[in-house]
């Protein structure tokens, strides 16, 4: 750490000679993020903004070298405790919510997106961080202050890390833990669409966990709504390669979670995360993407190429991996017009859910009486897509006697 601290110091005053002040801003951020005390690295950043016209207005600044526009100073509400993590547009720190007691995540955009060639983006970004914050779910991470002055975003704490960690460290997950989170995605997802908000970033480094993953009760949330409307900071994220944001060009998002609509740039629906959500379901049931370096950068996607391996549809009845492997290409399908709204896809992937558990509960020779009320509960309503894939299934689970018709 104080290697790189040193680095990014040296970097700033190579970028400030040279009269590359964006850049030279950049770095001595950077420094200050590490050590807030740092030679002369304050003093330099300050005179830096203010040849740029954007001198820290008091309580106001936008930056960390401001103590009190993160709560470092004295009698402010937020206190500092360390760097979480930073990308292409921000950095994240755990700080202390002095007025309530309670640990909080704080997100604070880069001093370059202030510029004149970002403003529309920022503004945007925080109109719909306005609006994601009026969202109250289990499955969305909360969004407890904005303060677009100080381009600053108070959030609840994921102290549990993200799926991108968890994938990493663990790989797969099994059939039903799988699909226990895509249902909290998706019903996250469906809540915001039905608001008007497109997430447009879906993947597993923005699922994140309040908690431990991997006690019992721990839900999925989904953050970092509005993004993926600012500009790259960086040539490319953590989540693609080079060569991906090249051919990502001007869309918003991260390659190897967009659909073919989203990659060409243009208007995006719902839709588009719904894809990205089934990408992200693979990942947990595979513990990789479901297509090749060669094939994300290629671009054509054809209807069917996200195929289960055999070893993953062994884990499950046959009836059951049949029908999942249908919700796949469902919310995966290369034509926006074919894949399902963000509801549709929430109810189907419930019923996916509960079949796998009751046919984990006939796989483990329960005797239990749950099961059965479970299936009869799932075969009322009219819902027909729902009773029909019951109906093939059930006598894969053995919950009902394959001997008898299944009346739907």
């Amino acid at each position: 750490e104080e290697h790189a601290t040193r680095a990014h110091f040296l970097l700033a005053e190579h970028f400030r000679r040279r009269g590359e002040e964006v850049a030279a801003l950049r770095h001595y951020e950077a420094v200050l993020a590490r050590d807030m005390d740092y030679p002369n690295a304050r003093a330099r950043l300050e005179r830096l903004r203010q040849r740029r016209g954007r001198a820290a207005p008091g309580s106001q600044v936008a930056t960390i070298a401001g103590g009190d526009a993160l709560g470092v100073s004295a009698g402010a509400r937020y206190h500092l405790i360390r760097e979480l993590g930073r990308g292409a547009t921000a950095v994240v720190y755990l700080a202390r919510d002095t007025d309530l007691e309670r640990d909080v995540a704080i997100k604070l955009l880069h001093p370059h997106l202030a510029g004149a060639g970002s403003k529309h983006a920022c503004a945007q970004f925080f109109a719909e961080a306005r609006l994601a914050a009026s969202l109250r779910h289990p499955n969305i991470v909360a969004i407890l202050d904005v303060d677009e002055a100080s381009r600053r975003l108070v959030m609840e704490l994921a102290a549990g890390g993200t799926l991108r960690s968890v994938l990493t460290q663990g790989g797969a997950r099994s059939p039903r833990r799988a699909l226990e989170r895509h249902v909290q995605v998706l019903a996250a997802l469906s809540i915001a669409h039905a608001r008007g908000i497109v997430h447009r970033d879906v993947k597993p480094g923005n699922l994140m966990f309040r908690r431990d993953p991997e006690l019992v009760g721990v839900e999925i949330m989904l953050g970092d709504f509005g993004v993926a409307n600012l500009p790259e900071g960086e040539k490319h994220t953590r989540d693609e390669t080079a060569a991906e944001a090249r051919v990502r060009g001007n869309a918003v998002g991260t390659l190897a979670y967009m659909p073919p609509e989203q990659r060409r740039g243009g208007l995006v629906t719902g839709k588009v995360d719904v894809y990205a959500s089934s990408v992200v379901l693979f990942e947990m049931l595979c513990g990789r993407h479901p297509l090749s370096r060669d094939t994300i950068l290629a671009g054509p996607r054809r209807p069917g190429d996200f195929q289960l391996p055999k070893e993953v549809l062994a884990l499950m009845p046959a009836a059951v991996g049949k029908d999942l492997q249908t919700h796949i290409d469902w919310l995966s399908d290369p034509s926006a017009s074919a894949r399902p709204e963000s509801e549709e896809a929430r109810e189907q992937a419930c019923f996916l859910r509960d079949l796998l558990i009751a046919a984990g509960e006939a796989v483990a020779g329960s005797a239990q009486p749950c099961s059965g009320q479970l299936i009869a509960a799932l075969l009322v309503g009219n819902d027909g897509r729902r009773r029909h894939l019951l109906a093939l299934a059930a006598p894969a689970v053995g919950l009902l006697n394959p001997q008898k018709e299944v009346v739907t």
